[in-house]
């Protein structure tokens, strides 16, 4: 795999790291994603491989409007990043209120000055907020690479039956082939040592 858009050129990628942060972890988390440390592994080798090739990352975290919501309420434990995913210096910190990671932030101005023609899209959770940013990023212009391995999600319900995480990840993975190219970390980490 190499690092190319659509029409075969080389392309500039910047790394999303979307929504890592305490409310997807135990203890202290009320949405709890099924394999979440293993998706934070790859997305620290994902950071470790950008930081090495001195391409761009944004990490983005979310933030609820609502001062009574249950989850990522403003100055929560919650809403804190999780260990690992703590951007250095000249990496870039987005507050969003939506699940577009692009929906009233400069997410997009950053990429642009950056020179970031594809995105990376890592983080929490695989159908919500990492699907949203994708579908935006493409309506944007951009290349997406969407690992399916950095992501993570949880059981959720439907009319009171359980739909486990596996089969939320791999239909969105599924559906995600119609906007991006699904990738794993190593493959990322691969390209971008060239």
């Amino acid at each position: 795999m190499a690092l190319h858009g659509e029409g075969g050129d080389a392309v500039r990628p910047a790394l999303l790291v979307i929504d890592a942060q305490e409310e997807y972890f135990a203890p202290v988390g009320q949405w709890v994603v099924t394999g979440g440390e293993e998706a934070m592994a790859r997305i620290g080798e994902l950071l470790a491989a950008f930081r090495a090739a001195g391409a761009p990352i944004f990490h983005i975290w979310h933030e609820a409007l609502d001062p009574n919501s249950g989850v990522f309420r403003k100055g929560s434990e919650g809403v804190r990043l999780h260990k690992g995913a703590e951007p250095r210096e000249g990496e870039e910190l987005i507050r969003k209120h939506f699940p577009g990671a692009f929906t009233g932030t400069p997410l997009e101005a950053y990429l642009r000055r950056a020179g970031a023609d594809a995105v990376v899209v890592t983080g929490f959770q695989t159908q919500h907020c990492c699907d949203a940013t994708t579908r935006q990023a493409r309506e944007r212009g951009l290349d997406v690479l969407f690992t399916a391995d950095a992501t993570a999600t949880r059981d959720l319900l439907l009319r009171g039956e359980v739909v486990p995480a596996a089969a939320i990840q791999r239909a969105t993975l599924a559906a995600m082939t119609g906007f991006a190219e699904v990738v794993t970390a190593a493959e990322v980490g691969r390209a971008l040592r060239g």
